[in-house]
């Protein structure tokens, strides 16, 4: 299996492979880049190229079919350790890096090398940090660390003094299109454009547009703030949190669904300062755009900057699992609050 089957990212396959062949591979990456456009699944392919039983290391190219490739795509290679944040906790664990630290301690089981793939690098707290630094500075001979986050500003610096940071662009359009078509062969190619145009690159935003309810829903909200009246802010918690809930019991899928909201609004208010600054919002869906100059005639850029700035607070307050009503409720009544030019 080649990196032909990883789309849209071989620049960077191609600096790290400069790096291999002249033998200063580094012992600590860390990958950054938007959510949803593959650098775990790059992460996953890196891992199979090092350990890869038939290729020249310094080539990159797994084959996908010696035993050690086989082992890492089924997730079962004993020198392959994965490790991120739990779904229940808004930090990296102290505990999960010290077993980690331990399992790259020992010995390899095949082979001359360990690999260890840490998601969530962006949750690192200070403890579990200084539990990985002896390994970052003195990793056991042989052993790879890559660290998977999104952006080099959200790490500490203990950390990434000691990684090789890898920047990810978001997906072409046309290979996003392409990834989507593969997902779903079935699917009409022509919605597979659609949602590439409007996913910024990113296949995670790209499949939650997929989502008709998401859709409607997310059209009525930007039409809404666009409204010249006042907003309701208690009327618009209470519809917000019913469509939360409307994604299912599960925790998770309602925080994702959360986080697509409020993803969007990000993305929509981000559009406004475009069009107040006089330049063409990127947001190809022409409602999006008289929203947008709707709202850029009503409002100073500082009050349009704070509501972005309170659509990546609710994010980040929701990533570290703040009780979801309140967090709900409180959002709300800052965008009345902000609407109505009120700081």
């Amino acid at each position: 299996m080649s990196w032909g089957s990883v789309r849209g990212h071989d620049r960077v396959v191609d600096d790290l492979r400069r790096a291999a062949s002249s033998g200063r591979f580094p012992h600590a990456l860390l990958f950054v880049g938007p959510e949803g456009i593959g650098k775990r699944t790059f992460a996953r392919r890196l891992a199979q190229a090092l350990f890869c039983d038939r290729q020249a290391e310094a080539s990159l190219d797994p084959c996908g079919e010696c035993p050690s490739c086989r082992q890492v795509a089924s997730g079962d290679h004993p020198d392959l350790h994965e490790v991120g944040r739990p779904e229940d906790k808004h930090e990296l664990p102290i505990a999960v890096i010290r077993d980690l630290c331990h399992d790259l301690s020992l010995k390899p089981m095949r082979g001359m090398r360990k690999v260890a793939i840490v998601d969530d690098a962006d949750h690192f707290n200070e403890e579990a940090a200084n539990a990985f630094l002896k390994t970052l500075e003195e990793p056991p001979a042989g052993a790879v660390l890559i660290l998977v986050g999104t952006s080099s500003e959200l790490q500490l610096d203990t950390i990434l003094s000691r990684c090789r940071v890898v920047r990810f662009d978001p997906l072409p359009e046309a290979e996003l299109a392409a990834i989507l078509r593969d997902r779903d062969p079935e699917a009409d190619p022509g919605e597979a454009d659609r949602l590439a145009q409007l996913g910024e690159g990113s296949v995670s935003r790209a499949l939650s547009l997929a989502d008709p309810e998401l859709t409607s829903f997310r059209r009525r909200l930007v039409d809404e703030l666009a409204d010249a009246r006042p907003l309701d802010a208690p009327d618009l918690a209470r519809r917000l949190e019913e469509f939360i809930k409307d994604a299912g019991k599960e925790s998770l899928a309602q925080r994702t669904r959360a986080a697509a909201i409020f993803g969007e609004l990000a993305r929509f208010f981000r559009g406004v300062l475009w069009q107040g600054a006089g330049l063409d919002p990127q947001a190809p869906d022409p409602s999006d755009r008289r929203a947008a100059a709707a709202l850029a005639d009503r409002l100073e850029p500082e009050d349009v900057y704070l509501l972005v700035e309170r659509c990546l607070e609710a994010d980040y307050h929701l990533r570290r699992r703040v009780y979801l009503p309140l967090l709900v409720d409180a959002f709300t009544r800052d965008l009345g609050r902000l609407l109505s030019g009120l700081r």
